[in-house]
């Protein structure tokens, strides 16, 4: 019986001894605390912030300004003691891209060159989507901007 505690013990010392010979490594950084790995290889532990100081615009230097239509429409209303006057004007996105078929949607740059050639190559094809992609303008939504002027009348 006496020699289950000092078994015990030296067991104890015996699997402790690796973790006291080498202690853990343990970084903080802002408000995560990792022990073993550097902060930047555990998830969450990204600093957003630095990442959208360091972020570079995206260039769209090759991409077509999307065509506008644009609507004027003018209300003129006559009170008692004012003139209102609203105006408002509808811009709407147009596609200066040809229609695609439905049923079979390729793009004309990609078409064209399946016409063109027989024996066409996936970077043929890779290089004519492209071109489609640059050629068409980004997409936007339609805007409507409403103004209203008062105009109070004389005496009124």
């Amino acid at each position: 019986m006496k020699s289950l505690p000092a078994t015990a013990a030296v067991a104890a010392i015996l699997f402790s001894a690796p973790a006291l010979a080498q202690p853990p490594t343990v970084v903080t950084a802002g408000d995560v605390r990792v022990e073993g790995v550097a902060p930047e290889k555990v998830i969450g532990a990204i600093d957003t912030e630095k990442l959208v100081e360091d972020a570079q615009p995206v260039e769209t230097a090759g991409a077509p300004a999307p065509a506008t239509s644009v609507t004027v429409g003018t209300r003129v209303e006559e009170t008692a003691t004012a003139r209102v006057e609203t105006t408002t004007e509808v811009i709407t996105p147009v596609s200066t891209r040809p229609e695609l078929d439905a049923t079979n949607p390729i793009a004309p740059e990609v078409q064209a060159l399946v016409k063109s050639k027989a024996n066409y190559t996936t970077a043929d094809i890779a290089a004519a989507q492209l071109a489609a992609v640059l050629a068409t303008p980004a997409s936007t939504t339609t805007t409507i901007v409403t103004t209203t002027r008062t105009t109070p009348k004389e005496g009124g």
